[in-house]
């Protein structure tokens, strides 16, 4: 027994050493390492992912690949959309989308109105708050 208990003891001891020699060694410095380039946008304007009234039709966006609607389409949230421009809402309301309209895959429906809005709340900020005046012509 007192054999099994000193072989025992001499394998902690063991381990323990090589443990502590693992521990003092000094890890090589890391190389720098050139980091990886990210895609490039493609040239050109591209849509957003969702439906776009445009020049009197309804175009869809997946992908990057736009085309014009062809078929009533259902979205995640019950909305369903036709390819003359009707929208019926999950709730059963309808409209009809005008130039310029946008509604994300989602069914989140932005306007004309909204984005010319947004854009000039942004104008504001970038200004700081200042709003761009005609000068005066003497």
């Amino acid at each position: 027994m007192k054999v099994y208990r000193t072989l025992l003891a001499g394998l902690l001891l063991t381990a323990a050493a090589t443990l502590s020699a693992h521990a003092q060694t000094k890890l090589p410095p890391r190389r720098p390492v050139q980091p990886r380039p990210k895609a490039a946008a493609p040239q050109g304007v591209t849509l957003k992912d969702g439906f776009m009234m445009k020049d009197g039709k309804v175009m869809v966006t997946r992908d990057a690949h736009t085309e014009p609607l062809t078929a009533e389409t259902a979205l995640v949230n019950g909305t369903k959309i036709n390819a003359d421009g009707t929208v019926t809402m999950a709730n059963g309301t309808t409209t009809m989308l005008k130039e310029g309209d946008y509604m994300s895959l989602t069914g989140r429906m932005t306007t004309k109105a909204m984005k010319a809005e947004q854009d000039s709340l942004m104008q504001l900020s970038k200004n700081g708050g200042k709003v761009k005046m005609k000068k005066k012509v003497k």
